[in-house]
């Protein structure tokens, strides 16, 4: 049988497991993580075994790989916590100011602008600060500042 892929170099798979690790910091998907170990575990074995082919060591690092993403990916997905941060924008209580927009006022609230409804009859001018109560499609439910 002839070997369609020469002997991989230690140093090669030594490599692509480093660079898959860094790749692995960019996405937390905690799979390229265990097929870049695999790939160094490969490269390592590689200073002491000679291997008949590098379709031999591609094959082991892609099924040590896989092995170790069944085997620990569940882990490492379950010890990250699950609580979702709530959105800044989204708090309210917090004072905001009105503005005016192509002749229409709005509520500047936390960076964003608010299309603006009062909870009681007050007046409002540019300038004027309020109380931000609620926020519902994209709309500021407001009270006026004592």
């Amino acid at each position: 049988m002839e070997n369609i892929l020469p002997i991989i170099p230690a140093w090669i798979m030594l490599t692509l497991g480093v660079l898959l690790l860094a790749a692995e910091l960019l996405s937390a998907t905690f799979v390229m993580l265990f097929f870049g170990i695999a790939f160094i575990l490969v490269g390592l074995i590689g200073f002491f075994v000679n291997w008949p082919s590098g379709e031999v060591q591609l094959l082991l690092a892609m099924v040590l790989g896989g092995i170790l993403t069944y085997a620990l990916r569940g882990f490492f997905i379950q010890s990250m916590p699950k609580k979702d941060l709530p959105l800044e924008t989204m708090q309210v209580g917090d004072t905001g100011m009105i503005v005016e927009n192509d002749g229409h006022l709005r509520v500047d609230y936390k960076g964003t602008t608010w299309g603006l409804k009062k909870a009681a009859d007050f007046e409002i001018k540019a300038g004027d600060e309020v109380l931000v109560e609620a926020l519902k499609n994209n709309v500021a439910y407001i009270q006026k500042l004592p």
